[in-house]
């Protein structure tokens, strides 16, 4: 159930950050082809770099940060709860600061579709070959941005544009990221389909936990009855003449 909940929500979220499904004033009559993707002929195309930025800080100073890591499916995590060991550098002086309302992903491992945003912290640190960036809160929504970019059309085109990178380690450094194009629509559109996405994010959530739940009360039901805690009443048998 979870899982059928869960493809359908990915279907509706490639159908929404792309304009296939649209809402009542913003339905346009016609869309526009590009190679990649089809989109609203009212929509905008843009580079990745026109309403974002790259950002370096590193930490220099040696604050005590959580280190985060940058996962396919979750995002960006803190680093020691998700893997439950160490798996960074001691000296975290040349690691990145990335602070909350900004983007990372690891800048060899994008073709696989690790991008994160930082919403969780006030600030977290990330490994030196990660890439820093954050957006223009005026021209694109956030939430919107972020999950355009968890879309497998996305995670494709970072993976074109890593093959094509002159860089021979398969990286996707920011000049090359920033070229990437996307769809734009209007900043209030763009926040309502965020907003009816993270609704049906919510409501999966949900239903992992009342799974969980229930997986956890037959797992107790089980045991109380092979320990004998609980014993099932047998029907007694009346006599026959």
């Amino acid at each position: 159930m979870v899982a059928a909940k869960e493809q359908r929500n990915e279907i509706l979220a490639n159908q929404l950050l792309f304009g296939q499904i649209r809402f009542g004033h913003h339905a346009a009559p016609s869309t526009k082809a590009l190679h990649w993707f089809s989109m609203p002929s009212d929509w905008h195309i843009v580079e990745i770099g026109q309403i974002a930025s790259e950002v370096s800080v590193t930490n220099s100073d040696s604050d005590d940060l959580p280190v985060l890591s940058c996962t396919k499916y979750d995002g960006l995590v803190d680093s020691l709860k998700y893997f439950d060991k160490q798996v960074f550098s001691h000296d975290t002086s040349k690691y990145k600061v990335v602070q909350r309302g900004q983007f990372a992903y690891a800048t060899n491992h994008i073709e696989e579709g690790s991008i994160g945003y930082q919403d969780f912290l006030p600030a977290g640190l990330v490994s030196p070959i990660y890439t820093v960036f954050q957006a223009d809160s005026t021209k694109i929504d956030d939430g919107y941005l972020y999950k355009l970019l968890k879309t497998e059309k996305l995670r494709q085109l970072f993976a074109a544009n890593t093959n094509a990178s002159v860089d021979r380690r398969g990286s996707l450094r920011w000049k090359e990221f920033a070229r990437i194009h996307i769809p734009l629509p209007l900043l209030g559109e763009q926040q309502q389909i965020s907003a009816i996405l993270d609704e049906a994010k919510r409501e999966i959530a949900l239903l992992k936990a009342q799974a969980e739940a229930l997986k956890t009360q037959k797992r107790g039901l089980m045991q109380k009855l092979l320990t004998g805690q609980w014993r099932v009443p047998l029907e007694r048998k009346e006599a026959t003449a």
